[in-house]
């Protein structure tokens, strides 16, 4: 890792630093501290909640579950780890479950 002339890491390698912490932190205030840090620098953590539609912009498909009916086809079934947007622009997909036909 380089640093600045003060010693400080690079905003990218902090947001990785602090990225990390919050997917290994237990739920509860510890994890609340580094999201709220990661808040500050403009980075929000991103879910997938059951039942919406999968946007291969927002999420990675990690493994396929049978869909109950023809509507449910293409949508989440659930999170499997959380993604990270930056202004914007994500900077890890969300990981999900995706609903498929069989």
């Amino acid at each position: 890792m380089t640093t600045d002339d003060a010693g400080t890491p690079p905003i990218g390698d902090r947001i990785d630093d602090l990225i990390t912490a919050a997917d290994v932190a237990a739920e509860g205030a510890e994890r609340t501290d580094i999201i709220e840090r990661l808040a500050r620098l403009g980075v929000a953590r991103v879910t997938a909640p059951a039942g919406m539609p999968f946007d291969p912009t927002l999420h990675r498909a990690v493994a396929t579950v049978p869909a109950t009916c023809g509507t449910d086809v293409n949508t989440i079934e659930g999170t499997v780890r959380a993604g990270w947007r930056h202004r914007g622009h994500m900077i890890r997909y969300v990981e999900v479950e995706v609903r498929v036909h069989r």
